[in-house]
């Protein structure tokens, strides 16, 4: 493979764990790069390290045939970048220098075995990557290590690799849950850091602890079926996760959303999960969908480009490559501004987001906009954005398109009325927006919202009163009915 410095360049990362080797290639390398490609062979290569010291056998033949095929994919797809990591099993495994060797030798690439710290470390990026201002532990259980990172805000201060991975804890105990639980115990009394101060989050990482969250998922109906920061109250989780770690394994297999090879492993992560949340103290469980892949591509940034919005970043490459102006979500952002004088960080943020993406729906046909539009969030792949944030977002869009909402979303649950009522005013305040300046920028300037004793009212600059109309002033009114929802609903 040959590198390439361009930006506009496909990069694949190949993770070589102890559990899965998979491929995953990115369209470029840039602050939130998207996924085009994604797969994952089960070799588990670290089954039975634990006792032999050296790889599963039958792992290696699955291994080497999944990094022949990958490794095509790559070539076939044109990646300018292949970096290829291997985590626990290779670097602990007394034969995995034997097995980075033969792939130097026969497909002529190198494999980067990365260290117990580095992995930790490259689990926080990724949680620093997707989620917004993280502030807790980043704990990323692979099938050979646990790896754990205190994060605030970007800032990395405290690390701890564990043999503790899933595959590790199977082979140690031999399934008895009692010597699991002291073995948990016993590697995790060495950490002197992890207890010093209360954890507002713990960021789970790693396909066991996706398993659980997908458990919870389903025992409690939730309506949005995105993992990537599905949060849960700790207090709330211990009582399930406990529940999990003494499940007989016939019934775990036959529990819903649990995938059959998954089964033996889910009581040790509870298991892991339970005793991180009783040391840290954690308030919530937030469950993450990158890993060390997406670290790496993070960490290969400028520290310029890192510290970027990842939402925003995403929010703005959409509306240029849909043909709309950034500039105008800025315009859009300071004319609602009297609408809300008074706002926190995060929603001011997100209100930025819902004007660069006012425009979504713009080539939908008329009659489908509004539910295109709420779908099109609900669906997305953005990342450092919430559930709540994602559904209300997902309203206000809707809202841009139709005052009254015409369907049943079940996702609406995991809102307040307050912020259906802000969804709302943004949405038709948008509207009213859109039919004054066409979304062209420098229009909305001539015009201002005023706000005397709960009403708006609108002010025009020059020749801009000649939009005035019936159509203008039904949007006003409209504007008038979210605006005063909105004040009652606080």
């Amino acid at each position: 493979m040959t590198e390439s410095n361009t930006k506009d360049a496909r990069i694949g990362i190949i993770d070589i764990g102890s559990n899965s080797i998979r491929l995953v290639v990115y369209d470029q390398n840039k602050r939130t790069p998207i996924p085009i490609y994604n797969e994952k062979v089960l070799c588990a290569l670290g089954k039975g390290l634990a006792t032999s010291g050296l790889l599963n056998p039958d792992g290696v033949i699955m291994g080497k045939d999944a990094l022949r095929r990958f490794i095509a994919m790559g070539r076939n797809m044109g990646i300018a970048e292949l970096h290829i990591i291997a985590t626990a099993a290779i670097r602990d495994a007394k034969d995995g220098k034997d097995f980075t060797d033969w792939l130097e030798q026969t497909h002529h690439v190198t494999a980067v075995v990365i260290s117990g710290e580095e992995e930790a470390k490259l689990g926080a990026y990724a949680v620093c990557s997707s989620i917004y201002k993280p502030h807790g532990i980043s704990a990323d259980l692979g099938g050979g290590s646990l790896e754990l990172v205190r994060v605030n805000d970007g800032e990395i201060d405290g690390h701890t690799s564990l043999p503790l991975g899933s595959l590790r804890m199977m082979d140690e105990s031999k399934g008895d849950r009692n010597k699991l639980r002291k073995l948990i115990d016993k590697r995790f009394a060495d950490i002197d850091w992890l207890d010093a101060q209360k954890t507002p989050n713990i960021y789970a990482i790693g396909g066991s602890f996706r398993a659980l969250a997908k458990m919870h998922m389903v025992a409690h109906d939730y309506p949005l079926q995105i993992l990537h920061e599905y949060m849960v109250k700790a207090k709330e989780f211990l009582d399930f996760i406990q529940e999990i770690s003494g499940m007989p394994l016939e019934k775990l297999e036959k529990y819903p959303a649990v995938a059959a090879k998954r089964a033996a492993a889910l009581p040790g992560a509870a298991m892991v999960l339970e005793t991180l949340i009783t040391r840290s103290k954690a308030e919530n469980i937030v469950f993450s969908a990158s890993g060390i892949r997406e670290g790496y591509v993070y960490k290969k940034l400028p520290l310029r480009e890192r510290d970027d919005d990842g939402l925003l970043f995403s929010c703005r490459e959409f509306a240029s490559r849909n043909g709309r102006s950034i500039a105008y979500g800025q315009e859009l952002l300071d004319w609602m501004q009297p609408l809300i004088p008074q706002e926190a960080e995060q929603m001011k943020r997100l209100r930025l987001v819902f004007c660069l993406l006012s425009d979504i729906a713009v080539h939908i046909h008329p009659e489908y906009r509004g539910e295109w539009a709420f779908q099109r969030v609900i669906y997305s792949a953005f990342t450092s954005i919430t559930h709540r944030e994602r559904v209300i977002l997902a309203l206000a869009l809707y809202h841009r398109y139709q005052f009254k909402i015409k369907e049943n979303y079940p996702q609406l649950q995991l809102i307040n009325n307050t912020d259906k009522a802000w969804a709302k005013l943004m949405g038709t305040s948008a509207n009213l927006a859109y039919h004054l300046s066409g979304s062209i920028t420098g229009n909305l300037h001539k015009t201002n919202l005023i706000i005397k004793e709960k009403n708006i009212a609108l002010q025009f600059i020059g020749d801009m009163a000649d939009l005035m109309g019936d159509s203008i002033q039904k949007r006003i009114d409209g504007v008038n009915e979210a605006y005063r929802d909105y004040l009652s609903s606080l």
